[in-house]
């Protein structure tokens, strides 16, 4: 688990003193394992884990101070409008500060409460799992059919029914939890009926069969209703005296909207999502949107919420891995909450999301918790995607750790760029298919000094593009083909053959495939110079177009979308010629 790049002297981008896992030696430092967060331990979660195949985090028992830490982190991030500033760490200095004052003199003096409302959940839902196993799993099977004519009788009411193997019997079983979860009124039944399914299921699926073991099963399942039902229990404790503290400290709670915007940016990690939050206050502006009138969700900055970093010591510099798994727990409930809030009011408030995950293409059910309430309630999405190269996200990110001592390994920098180079396209065409909500995108080029707002490459929504730089869509495909493992800048890319025009041309032809129409402009005079519609290229300044095909790759980029109309050898096309993607 030491990871690459972990050299104990190291200090350089390149060379971080940081692997890609977590060294053995600092596990039981991750939040999801300390004493003082979590009533499990690692080697415990590591044999459930192994048993089925559930990820650590959800098998993982949250003490109840804990999961009412999440409560508040959720309500601060979804309610409270946390002012932005001039500076990128702002932000998080502003969240935490609230964070910690209603933690401290609203909700600690409640937590005896808290404590006991756990308890006595954790009793019912025991109490509740064992009768349902009692009564499904564990049921004693139907005496056999008497001897003697009735039996045969019996038997031969039922011609050709093949008798029901011990694991069909249990699949079946499980699968019922499901269907029984959905029609339950009472949120501890809901709950353990679906945690039942979810456990059970898995562990099913992972060893072929459930096994006699009912204590492993009953202790499984109660544990998994206790971090869900009991967040929420706990969070129902919680909610007036988050409310109190907006009243008594005069916080501004962030609005529903008759038409809510949504602001997304989307980007690799380190390639200047949160740099480029305060530079957004004005375009918000200019939509009516001042800055109290919008809830920011950035779950980076809830890390040091929830791990003091100072105490670290040695393992300071895996700080940033010692809360992740959490802050995906964390994450996984706002979602849920700001669905489930939406629902009860009918809308929500603008929003401005900054966050690496890509709609989360390895947790579809967060996915589609996302993607149905958005589709609901925003009327309007702007989303903004960040385009950096590879190799200079590990230079902001070193840059990022010195200041703010979050340290990440080479190999996960270059890794997350792939990821979201290859989500890119796939997020754009999903929100392209989708009829809501309005949709408006923008790529931006954030190869810029710091402080300046990026270079737009693109901006359009689902009937036309402006491309301003068409050679930024070959790069994001170029960009998903680096090498991960790479130790320098000079060996990020492969050869030049995999870096040609024509080798990553697919991401610009399906943007003319599937938008109506698009107009490439010249960055310079902002005149457009050639337009697409359905395919169909139409060449609007022959003489502009002439002089941007003076640049060699933008003149390939061109050729491999309407080679007629810029072919190598060709004169300069006429206004009216046009051409045909074929």
């Amino acid at each position: 688990m030491g990871g690459k790049n972990a050299s104990a002297g190291a200090g350089s981008a390149w060379n971080p003193g940081v692997g890609t896992g977590i060294p053995a030696e600092f596990r039981t430092l991750e939040t999801i394992f300390r004493p003082d967060c979590v009533f499990s331990g690692v080697a415990e979660i590591d044999e459930f884990a192994a048993l089925t195949g559930l990820p650590h985090e959800e098998l993982t028992v949250f003490r109840p101070q804990r999961l009412a830490l999440h409560e508040i982190i959720i309500r601060v991030t979804a309610d409270i409008a946390v002012a932005e500033g001039d500076e990128e760490e702002d932000f998080g200095h502003n969240f935490r500060r609230i964070a910690v004052k209603i933690r401290d003199d609203f909700v600690a003096p409640q937590m005896a409460e808290i404590e006991q409302t756990y308890a006595e959940l954790g009793q019912r839902a025991d109490v509740l799992v064992r009768r349902i196993l009692a009564e499904t799993l564990f049921a004693p099977p139907e005496p056999p059919p008497p001897r003697g004519w009735f039996g045969r009788w019996r038997r031969q009411a039922r011609p050709g029914a093949a008798p029901e193997s011990a694991a069909e019997r249990e699949y079946r079983i499980v699968a019922a939890y499901k269907t029984l979860g959905l029609d339950a009124a009472d949120p501890l039944r809901r709950a353990v009926f679906k945690s039942l399914y979810r456990v059970l299921g898995a562990l099913a699926g992972r060893r072929g069969r459930l096994g006699a073991d009912r204590e492993l099963l009953a202790k499984l399942v109660v544990r998994h209703v206790c971090n869900s039902q009991g967040s929420q229990a706990i969070g129902h404790i919680i909610a007036p005296l988050v409310d109190a503290a907006i009243a008594r400290q005069g916080y501004v709670r962030v609005a529903t909207q008759a038409a809510p915007v949504l602001i997304s940016l989307k980007g690799a990690s380190a390639a200047g999502k949160s740099s480029l939050r305060p530079m957004l206050k004005q375009i918000l502006r200019e939509q009516g949107i001042e800055a109290d009138g919008y809830a920011t969700i950035s779950p980076d900055v809830w890390r040091r919420q929830l791990l003091d970093y100072g105490s670290l010591g040695p393992a300071r510099k895996y700080a940033g891995h010692l809360t992740s798994r959490e802050l995906m727990v964390i994450d996984g409930k706002l979602d849920r909450y700001i669905r489930d809030k939406a629902n009860r009011e009918g809308a929500i408030p603008h929003l401005l999301v900054d966050r690496f995950r890509f709609d989360s293409f390895t947790a579809e059910k967060v996915a589609r918790v996302l993607h149905d309430t958005y589709a609901r309630y925003v009327d309007t999405m702007y989303m903004y995607f960040i385009v950096t190269p590879p190799e200079e996200t590990v230079e902001r990110g070193w840059q990022r750790a010195l200041e703010r001592g979050r340290y990440k390994a080479v190999e996960d920098f270059l890794a997350h760029g792939v990821e979201a180079y290859r989500g890119m396209p796939k997020i754009l065409f999903k929100w392209l298919a989708s009829p809501r909500p309005e949709y408006r995108y923008v790529f931006l080029d954030n190869r810029v000094p710091r402080g300046t707002f990026p270079k737009t490459i693109a901006r359009g929504d689902r009937g036309a593009m402006v491309i301003y730089d068409p050679v930024a869509f070959i790069d994001i495909e170029r960009y998903q083909k680096i090498d991960i493992n790479a130790a320098s800048p000079e060996a990020v890319y492969p050869s030049a053959a995999e870096m040609t025009v024509a080798a990553n041309s697919g991401f610009l032809k399906e943007c003319v495939r599937r938008i109506g129409t698009l107009e490439f402009v010249d960055r310079s005079s902002g005149m457009t110079y050639l337009r697409a519609r359905q395919g169909n290229f139409e060449v609007l300044d022959a003489a502009l177009l002439a002089r941007v095909l003076s640049d060699r790759e933008l003149a390939a980029t061109l050729g491999e979308i309407a080679p007629r109309i810029v072919a190598p050898g060709q004169e300069s096309a006429p206004a009216a010629r046009r051409d045909t993607l074929s």
